[in-house]
């Protein structure tokens, strides 16, 4: 069985999609597995996918390549010569995913229901989330449903498991005293103010080591003694992450990578759907939600809003968390988790 697998996206779709890619290999290893992913992921996938197998390409890229029919022809020659039977394509794929699946694989070709897609009606299976699935659980299912429609699926297990890092993060030891800030994420509109992450990272500095964690989008003065950071590219992240007792940022890729090494965290998550809250170790994460807005989430499950939508007061919901209350809520979190570091 030779299955190509698309997943061309962001770091935090696809830390939840991991256990998916690893079950396959533990659990079908004479599967030959083809994955289609960005670039800047591609080490989480390293262990489990033969370098000649993990194919990369960036989000925009793939989602244009319809503008560029010689680039598309070349990526249907370039998968049909691989003899593809059979095909899983994420949640969060778009038209040209659903399209190449298509053109070059056989059947079963498995995906996600209720997507706002052009190319719909090209899958043989559609799986829709659930009201009470995390992300991790909708990947989760939706490979459940290619295993059985393959050899029947007995053995795949009823929930989705912590990923396996330990390819990126080998030798790493954690921190007591450590808190890894990490203030940025995809969008604007679903950051904590920039300035209050600093002020929140100055007052900690005095009795913790604290690490700030540069990104485009997180660059800033910072306080005396708060560290800056350059990570490298992702098994940099990933050691620096595991190394600390706490985490802080935002409901963004950097949380997801924490929270699959183990590491607790305060989250201001504002706008996001709970689906992508934490998957594992719940009791290890403050998802912080402003309550009483009815605007939230503005995010609903995979469907991302790109804006605030609350015209009256304009990212209330990240807006009414004061840097007082995440002081509070960091320290005593800090040391509820050190004695376990």
């Amino acid at each position: 069985m030779h299955l190509a697998i698309f997943k061309v996206n962001h770091l935090g779709d696809n830390v939840v999609f991991l256990p998916v890619v690893q079950a396959l290999r533990r659990r079908r290893p004479a599967w030959r597995l083809t994955l289609i992913t960005a670039p800047h992921v591609a080490a989480l996938y390293s262990a489990d996918v033969a370098r000649d197998d993990l194919l990369t390409v960036s989000p925009e890229r793939l989602k244009t390549a319809w503008h560029r029919p010689w680039e598309l022809a070349a990526w249907t020659a370039r998968l049909v010569a691989r003899r593809v039977d059979a095909s899983l394509v994420s949640y969060d794929q778009n038209s040209v995913a659903h399209g190449l699946a298509w053109l070059t694989s056989g059947r079963p070709r498995v995906g996600a229901a209720g997507l706002r897609i052009r190319l719909a009606g090209t899958l043989t299976h559609e799986v829709a989330r659930q009201p009470e699935w995390s992300m991790a659980r909708w990947n989760w299912e939706t490979a459940r449903t290619l295993v059985t429609a393959i050899d029947g699926g007995q053995d795949w297990p009823a929930e989705p498991p912590r990923p396996d890092l330990t390819h990126l993060i080998a030798g790493t030891t954690r921190h007591p005293n450590r808190i890894v800030i990490h203030a940025g994420s995809k969008w604007e509109y679903t950051r904590w103010p920039l300035d209050r992450h600093a002020e929140l990272a100055g007052r900690l500095a005095g009795q913790h080591e604290v690490i700030w964690v540069n990104a485009p989008e997180t660059r800033c003065a910072l306080p005396a003694g708060v560290q800056a950071r350059d990570c490298s590219g992702l098994a940099e992240l990933t050691q620096l992450l595991a190394s600390a007792t706490l985490f802080i940022g935002n409901n963004s890729g950097p949380m997801h990578l924490a929270n699959a090494v183990g590491t607790p965290g305060v989250i201001v998550s504002g706008p996001s759907d709970p689906a992508w809250d934490p998957s594992w170790d719940r009791d290890r994460y403050q998802v912080l939600r402003a309550p009483g807005l009815a605007c939230l989430p503005c995010d609903r499950g995979h469907f991302a809003a790109f804006r605030c939508t609350n015209d009256q007061e304009p990212l209330a919901c990240m807006r009414r968390w004061p840097v007082d209350e995440l002081e509070h809520r960091c320290r005593a979190w800090l040391a509820r988790w050190s004695a376990h570091a």
